[in-house]
């Protein structure tokens, strides 16, 4: 079936209703973008057209699933998200096929935060770009640590040596070529396969299977359960919660009970989630470490349940 977009204009601003039709038209507006931005992150990489259409793929994935989400705020530009969530699939890529470099990049974005020799300014669409700070402007914010310091120094000569602002890719490649660092540059389909696993939820395309699933997790020790289902998130990095109950798969008063929780508490954490480990340990009072570990062994118990068959 096709439909339009609803789309709502108010002073200039574009904004995209959740509850939006999605359909061919809807992906056919977002197809160029992403299409865009592929050609810009990677047009230094050998990548096969077929990997090109796998990003595209993941991209439209999780727009789509967004667009569906009727507890998600409208989207403000339409093309502005679509080139965001395309540039997190390509990082999400990198982070697999190139980790050294996926790791300095970080560093990287840390010096240009943390030392006000730097100018970093954020484009609509995403696109991180940095030059150094005029004279006059400089503050007294540095990286206070000998690693921070030599990686520092590089930067500074890399920019230095720019007549123009460099995008954050740009500069990350000059500062790894001097440090013996590949960029990522080799591309196959087994990488985005390893980038874009498909998750026990995700994963899972009858109800029947979903049901079996949840409830092997209600089945779950608490302290697992608990681990497990306020860290879990999509291929996009949102609540696996809210897309429970977006889905109509769960209530909230049923989720509430699965993390043994009153329907107040739940809402205090509904637009928190997911949690990040530090939160779930002083929860469930344990160390970091300790939660990490109930999630792998609920993981782990969920792998061996779910091959059984029934």
């Amino acid at each position: 079936m096709r439909g339009l977009p609803i789309l709502d204009r108010q002073d200039g601003v574009e904004n995209l209703s959740v509850d939006v039709v999605v359909d061919d038209d809807v992906v056919a507006r977002a197809v160029p973008v992403i299409d865009t931005v592929i050609r810009r992150r990677c047009r230094s990489w050998k990548i096969a057209d077929d990997v090109r259409d796998d990003l595209r793929s993941e991209a439209l994935v999780r727009l789509i699933k967004r667009l569906r989400d009727p507890q998600r705020s409208p989207i403000d530009t339409f093309d502005e998200y679509v080139a965001g969530v395309t540039s997190r699939v390509i990082d999400d890529l990198v982070r697999t096929t190139s980790p050294e470099w996926a790791r300095l990049k970080h560093r990287i974005r840390y010096v240009l935060n943390h030392d006000d020799r730097f100018r970093v300014s954020i484009l609509a669409d995403g696109r991180i770009r940095c030059s150094l700070q005029p004279a006059s402007a400089i503050g007294a914010r540095r990286v206070r640590t000998r690693a921070g310091d030599v990686l520092t120094s590089m930067v500074l000569d890399v920019l230095a040596h720019s007549e123009e602002e460099r995008t954050i890719d740009d500069l990350v490649n000059a500062v790894a070529a001097r440090m013996g660092i590949a960029e990522p540059i080799r591309i196959s389909a087994d990488d985005i396969a390893t980038a874009y696993p498909s998750s026990a939820l995700s994963a899972v395309e009858s109800s029947q299977s979903l049901q079996r699933l949840w409830s092997e997790i209600v089945a779950l020790p608490f302290r697992q359960r608990l681990a497990l289902l306020l860290n879990a998130r999509d291929a996009a990095g949102d609540s696996v919660l809210r897309l429970l109950v977006a889905e109509r798969f769960v209530t909230k008063r049923e989720l509430a009970a699965s993390l043994e929780l009153s329907e107040a508490e739940l809402d205090a954490l509904w637009n928190g989630v997911p949690l990040i480990d530090a939160v779930i340990a002083e929860r469930l009072q344990v160390t970091r470490q300790q939660v990490i570990n109930l999630r792998k062994a609920a993981r782990d118990r969920l792998a061996r349940r779910m091959e059984r068959p029934r």
